[in-house]
């Protein structure tokens, strides 16, 4: 058992201290604003947007290790609600995997396709799969269920359903384009389609969860997203990365990882946590009883997948102390 205190915390006093000033900055501007203009929904937006700041992110900053995986859920939670409220207010289009196959086919989506190149094809290249991790409008859902550690995963033909799904989107984009002139991108029906595809995305994401017992299932087997974001997060600048000198093989990162990565075996190999399944929530850095982990920035290939299909109980006791109270 890893003899860490697992309630300690960082000097993070400098840290916290930036996302506090900045929501006082977005408080005092949307004040100002409602003087000005009398405008509420901006005084809302950026109340919002404070409130995002200094309690999402400075409280994630500011938590101890064993609540920092519940701080990050507030933190995505904040995000993945704006967003999803910005992109059906907005009115900008079909924000899902098809609204891109129906844009592609219809010739139009400027939104959708500014969405898609930020989000999910050059943000990875930087970040990785952090979208999953930290603004996911799926994932703030997912995580409040009550699986968040799976243990391991299913079989590796149940990873050959988001590929399966993905294909049958396109065709489904092509048919309903091509055969019938619906544009489920833009207008009245590309809202429709985005607004019940979220929600149907909801049902079967929590259906999932609760049947496979694991939060984050659709978002393993599952969800079309993934697929291109797997190719491009494997050029991700950012990733885990770890010192094997200091990494006792306890595989508490392993257990706590909410996305069944086998962490320890790239960090013995003394490589950076190459999968492309890695959505840097970090519960492995706050979790890892030697601070042998932290994120860095470096030039390397991903794509290398060691993945938990292990059963096995495996070092649970810290998972129970993590998750007592």
């Amino acid at each position: 058992m890893p003899n860490r205190d697992i309630t300690r915390t960082r000097a993070n006093i400098p840290y916290i201290l930036p996302p506090m000033l900045v929501m006082l900055v977005l408080w005092s501007l949307g004040i100002a604003h409602w003087f000005l203009f009398r405008e509420p929904i901006m005084l809302i937006l950026f109340g919002y947007l404070g409130v995002f700041s200094g309690a999402g992110i400075g409280g994630y900053i500011a938590a101890a290790d064993r609540y920092r995986p519940y701080a990050r859920r507030l933190v995505i939670l904040l995000l993945g609600s704006l967003l999803l409220i910005i992109a059906i207010v907005t009115d900008h289009g079909n924000m899902q995997m098809e609204g891109v196959f129906f844009a592609i086919f219809a010739g139009g989506g400027t939104y959708i396709f500014i969405h898609y190149a930020i989000a999910k094809f050059i943000g990875p290249l930087i970040f990785g799969r952090i979208w999953c991790g930290w603004a996911c409008w799926y994932a703030m859902i997912f995580d409040l269920l009550p699986y968040p550690f799976s243990h391991y995963r299913q079989p590796k033909k149940w990873g050959y359903l988001r590929y399966i799904h993905f294909v049958i989107l396109i065709a489904l984009a092509g048919i309903l384009w091509f055969g019938f002139g619906i544009d489920g991108a833009n207008g009245t029906q590309g809202m429709a389609w985005f607004v019940i595809g979220v929600m149907i995305y909801y049902v079967v994401g929590i259906a999932m969860a609760i049947i496979l017992k694991d939060n984050r299932a659709f978002c393993k087997y599952l969800c079309p997203i993934a697929v291109p974001l797997k190719f491009t997060s494997q050029f991700s600048l950012l990733k885990v990365s770890g010192m094997s000198t200091h990494c006792s093989g306890c595989e508490v990162c392993v257990e706590m990882c909410p996305m069944d990565i086998r962490v320890k075996d790239y960090i013995q190999a003394d490589e950076r946590v190459l999968s492309t399944e890695c959505t840097l929530c970090q519960t492995c850095i706050s979790a890892c009883p030697h601070d042998s982990l932290m994120l860095s920035i470096a030039l390397d290939k991903g794509g290398k997948e060691y993945t938990d299909f292990d059963s096995s109980p495996g070092n649970r006791v810290y998972n129970k102390m993590l998750s007592a109270d």
